[in-house]
């Protein structure tokens, strides 16, 4: 990090999301990125919150959680550095789907979606580079979200054909 590159500026740098940005670019995008850090246990967002703001994890360890109708809990994943929280917030304010909660002392970048409102304005270049790489990043998931669906219908046809088997049923 060069002695006049802001530490939030050299944290965006190693993110894989701001790949692409110019200097420049990260400069003003630290303009709008508020740095914000979390202890363990606290929750960055809550599942059915309002979507408002996207979260760049610079350091630590973030569980996503699901909770079901009935209470019981089921970590979806975790987020390291380098992870993009949220993005769809981006995108509309849809209800979160998950909630987000710190395993480790954690530092994030708060986007906020009234922020790439204002670089569309402002900024148009820099928000459509934005854009282009939220694109990517939910493409990305929604594609491992399908790999992973496929694996849990394949073991539930499997599942099925061992239960008829049982039954005496051939497949």
């Amino acid at each position: 990090m060069s002695r006049r590159e802001e530490p939030l500026e050299g944290e965006l740098r190693r993110n894989p999301f701001f790949d692409g940005l110019s200097r420049r670019e990260l400069k003003t995008l630290c303009g709008v990125l508020r740095p914000r850090s979390y202890e363990v246990g606290e929750t960055i967002f809550d599942q059915g919150a309002p979507s408002v703001a996207a979260y760049a994890v610079l350091s630590g360890l973030v569980e996503i959680v699901q909770e079901d109708d009935g209470g019981a809990k089921t970590q979806l994943s975790e987020a390291g550095p380098g992870t993009l929280l949220g993005e769809t917030a981006l995108l509309d304010d849809a209800p979160r789907t998950a909630s987000a909660v710190v395993a480790e002392e954690t530092m994030v970048a708060v986007f906020y979606r009234t922020e790439l409102y204002r670089l569309a304005e402002e900024r148009t270049g820099l928000a459509a580079k934005i854009v282009l790489q939220l694109s990517q990043v939910v493409a990305e998931r929604l594609r491992r979200t399908n790999r992973a669906l496929k694996e849990v219908q394949e073991q539930l046809e499997a599942a099925q054909g061992d239960t008829d088997q049982a039954d005496g049923e051939s497949p």
